[in-house]
């Protein structure tokens, strides 16, 4: 920070050097009391001035800090950061049309400074309508052509409607379901098959009553496969953009349960409402392919999406006559693992797609999901608890069948095993070093599923009489032992969706039970604990 005045005494350099030290450690009341002091001693001084209106603005007084910056740009200071702050002391204060004439000086004193000149559209929008923020963004994207000063002008645009006149690269798109799309186009889908089924039934607890809910049959959605032609798909994402400008995702589009989907991981998203998507399309660099199957998508790089929301789909797939002599699209940063299932399912060729690409096919092969499975719902949404996803026993059986026909089981299957899952982040049992120490005790080997390769994971279920897991998506390779498995899995109080899990393994000819401990029951990826009698009770109640 600079000011107009000749170079100050020795005592006012000193407090402007503790002053910005503080600020710079984020010690603002200390530093607020520090400037006052000096402020009162040193009056005149505009740095001191700009620095306080500063360190008032961060701490939450806008309005004290909108007087003081007053005060600095009086007493001569040029330096930016006064107006600036004198700018978004107003916007703090809903005083738009004095923000945006404080910001307009700040964005042209700043022409660096993206904040700036987002926040100057934005004001100028909201004190003298679209036109004038219109001059605001065309004057800053010419100082200044941020990409988030463009996103920031096509969600004021999206706000208002003007769906047609937004700025390169950003795309207003209605979204909609594959099915309701080919409908409107005049097409019929290539394979329709019947409703999917989910069974969702309520896991044993042990040391528990069985529970009260019925077991249920949950409709999902009517399977197809089609070919879209001329359609683009993005790094990471679930959307498939039409050639004639329509976002196509059946989760979003669900008529029940749609609007409560949340889509953090969807970050070609910038906002959405009822009926359209905005997306940041011109951050991916396009390249073509004349055709390929759809499987990449959000959270496909997480084994529990992976199968049921991915692999699931290759038995609806299939049905489509041009299956066979497609390559299949997935993620660039897929595990392994993943990469290594899927090629002992099916023979087809693999295309990445990388992260910031995207791929305008001239034919998309593309299935439905098996029901509404979203990554993330909103904070109080409505959707009941069977219907957060789901198995397809079907398409379970599918995939269970096929491996056991490509993967040779060991000759005995003897081994007691603890599958661990202490490199993840989050769910995690918290009193693991205890547990499997007492398992280790007892004969069990401690397993580190992550580690291996996915046929050492399915020969390893299919060597097991016993095993023991925290809940997590390693169970989902349990189809592959034989069906008088002895399961216990670990959990936290609150089972969520488990039920799916639990249906289809029961459908499956599978049982298990449920050891719970403590762990906030309404957080799905709370930590937890397990008590060692109880775990030890379980395994015993099993071996009777």
């Amino acid at each position: 920070m600079e000011s107009s005045s000749a170079t100050p005494p020795d005592e006012v350099l000193a407090a402007r050097e503790a002053i910005a030290d503080l600020v710079n450690q984020n010690r603002l009341l200390d530093s607020q009391q520090l400037c006052a002091t000096a402020r009162h001693a040193f009056p005149a001084d505009p740095w001191l001035a700009t620095m306080q209106s500063y360190i008032l603005l961060r701490m939450g007084e806008s309005e004290r800090a909108g007087a003081v910056a007053a005060e600095a740009i009086g007493l001569g200071s040029e330096d930016p950061l006064a107006v600036l702050v004198l700018g978004v002391s107003h916007r703090n204060r809903g005083r738009h049309a004095e923000a945006a004439e404080a910001l307009l000086t700040a964005s042209r004193q700043f022409p660096d400074r993206t904040d700036a000149a987002i926040m100057l559209i934005e004001e100028t929008v909201a004190a003298h309508g679209i036109e004038a923020g219109r001059a605001a963004y065309e004057e800053a994207c010419g100082r200044l052509p941020d990409h988030a000063v463009t996103t920031c002008w096509a969600r004021i645009l999206f706000d208002a409607e003007l769906h047609d006149e937004m700025p390169f690269g950003v795309v207003s798109a209605p979204y909609m379901s594959v099915p309701t799309w080919v409908s409107r186009t005049g097409s019929t889908l290539d394979f329709a098959g019947e409703q999917e089924v989910i069974r969702v039934e309520d896991p044993l607890i042990f040391g528990e009553p069985p529970s009260t809910t019925p077991a249920v049959d949950v409709r999902g959605y009517g399977i197809y496969a089609s070919i879209l032609r001329d359609a683009t798909i993005f790094a990471k994402s679930s959307i498939v953009l039409t050639a004639d400008g329509v976002a196509l995702n059946d989760t979003l589009a669900d008529e029940r349960f749609g609007r409560f989907v949340h889509i953090p991981h969807e970050t070609m998203v910038i906002c959405r409402d009822e009926e359209r998507l905005l997306l940041d399309v011109g951050r991916y660099q396009v390249t073509e392919l004349d055709a390929g199957v759809m499987l990449s998508g959000g959270a496909s790089e997480h084994f529990g999406h992976w199968v049921p929301e991915y692999l699931c789909k290759l038995a609806y797939l299939e049905q489509h006559p041009r299956f066979p002599d497609l390559p299949i699209i997935v993620d660039a940063d897929m595990p392994p693992q993943h990469v290594e299932f899927l090629g002992l399912l099916v023979p087809n060729p693999i295309v990445e797609i990388p992260a910031g690409t995207a791929l305008r096919c001239r034919e998309l092969l593309v299935a439905s999901p098996s029901t509404f499975f979203p990554v993330h719902l909103t904070a109080n949404h409505e959707v009941p608890r069977e219907n957060q996803g789901g198995m397809p026993t079907r398409c379970f059986r599918f995939i269970q069948s096929r491996i056991l026909e490509r993967v040779n089981p060991p000759p005995t299957r003897d081994r007691k095993l603890y599958l661990s899952r202490k490199s993840s982040t989050w769910r995690l049992l918290t009193n693991e070093d205890e547990i499997t120490a007492a398992l280790a005790a007892r004969g069990f080997e401690i397993i580190y599923p992550g580690d291996m390769s996915f046929i050492e994971q399915v020969q390893m279920f299919q060597s097991a009489s016993v095993v023991v897991a925290p809940n997590g998506s390693s169970l989902l390779n349990a189809i592959y032992s034989p069906s008088d498995l002895k399961l216990i899995v670990l959990s936290q109080r609150g089972l969520f969706n488990w039920g799916t899990f639990n249906g289809c393994m029961t459908e499956l000819g599978y049982k298990m039970i449920f050891v719970c401990g403590d762990g906030d029951p309404q957080q799905k990826h709370a930590n937890y604990a397990i008590a060692i009698p109880d775990l030890f009770a379980a395994l015993e109640s099993m071996s009777e």
